[in-house]
């Protein structure tokens, strides 16, 4: 992928879409960090860096749909615009270079899309972040995010077995019972992002789940995107078929036991 460097801009307004960059002598006076981007990268990302770098915790806000959900841990999740760009803020590590691994439209009545999103940032750090977005007023803001650490480890981890995991998913939904799905598939901690509020732990998600009881009800998963973050953490973006044809998000983490089970679902 062909990348550019650009000079940040901390006065900035921009229109959807992919930007046309400026050259760099253009804006050197008002730069104070140098971002690498792909050409991939679209404005509202852009203007994400931006706001992070110039430390604008009114523009990161904007950015967020007022009930947007910022999953730091199953025990640890940031509710609110106002909160995630406050979180923010009080973080100060600047983004270095950024760039868009993958991008699908997930529901285009709602205008939902999902994204990869891999950026560096100034403490020499790699993350991959999976967001949620969603077309509001023609303004894409974000919905849902979660972000992870992207580390060599990633060589290590064999994609067979979350294959297994999946084979096993499909297998277990289709027998038609939502307990034994979730407590031999889901983390115990799980996070179920479908609507507002979110769905934690198994007992919740059974309840959830009831309607795959349905004997009618069938089930088939079929992954676009596997991004492997590192030793623990697996990122799958995918189709369904069958009772339910939209698209899914599983977010695949390994338990102390050796097995992969899933940490957060979504399949808005």
């Amino acid at each position: 992928m062909k990348l550019h460097t650009i000079i940040l801009s901390f006065v900035a307004l921009l229109s959807i879409g992919c930007k046309q960059h400026t050259n760099e002598e253009e804006s050197k006076t008002e730069s104070k960090t140098k971002i690498v981007e792909s050409e991939k990268v679209a404005d509202y990302i852009s203007d994400w860096v931006d706001a992070i770098n110039s430390n604008n915790v009114n523009a990161l806000e904007k950015m967020y749909a007022p009930d947007a959900m910022k999953v730091i841990s199953a025990d640890s999740i940031i509710e609110s615009s106002s909160k995630i760009a406050t979180s923010y803020g009080i973080s100060k590590n600047g983004i270095t270079s950024i760039e868009s691994l993958f991008s699908v439209e997930a529901n285009k009545d709602r205008h939902i899309n999902y994204e990869l999103i891999k950026y560096k940032t100034e403490d020499l750090n790699e993350n991959i972040q999976l967001v949620i977005w969603r077309l509001e007023n023609r303004k894409v803001i974000r919905e849902f995010e979660f972000t992870e650490r992207n580390t060599p480890e990633t060589k290590k981890v064999d994609l067979n077995q979350i294959n297994d995991r999946r084979n096993l998913w499909m297998e277990l939904c289709n027998a038609n019972n939502a307990e034994n799905l979730v407590k031999q598939l889901y983390s115990a901690n799980t996070i179920y992002f479908n609507h507002k509020p979110i769905v934690k732990g198994w007992d919740d998600l059974v309840k959830e789940y009831d309607y795959m009881n349905n004997s009618n009800y069938n089930l088939s998963l079929e992954p676009m995107k596997l991004e492997v973050l590192n030793a623990n953490f697996v990122f799958e973006i995918g189709q369904c078929s069958g009772s339910y044809n939209g698209k899914y998000i599983l977010i695949w983490k390994k338990e102390l036991d050796g097995n992969w089970n899933i940490y957060i679902d979504s399949n808005i």
